[in-house]
């Protein structure tokens, strides 16, 4: 039980650093003061956007079906 908590803790601490390592570099427009606090922010919530990246790739897959099915290919 335990050694999963383990695991389970040091996948979710890698996906989190991972997350903040790369939306700090994301570069916006105008430097914004505590934007590091916010990138380690958004990075806590990683398994979300992991979640709406893959929510978006099907809806994206089923629109192409979609189109596909319409002009009668």
């Amino acid at each position: 039980m335990v050694d999963a908590f383990l695991v389970f803790a040091a996948i979710y601490l890698g996906g989190w650093l991972t997350a903040a390592w790369w939306f700090s570099g994301i570069q916006g427009p105008v430097p914004v003061p505590g934007r590091w606090r916010r990138d380690l922010r958004d990075g806590f919530f990683w398994p979300v956007w992991l979640l709406l990246f893959g929510l978006f790739w099907l809806i994206g897959l089923r629109r192409q079906a979609f189109e596909k099915e319409l002009s009668g290919e």
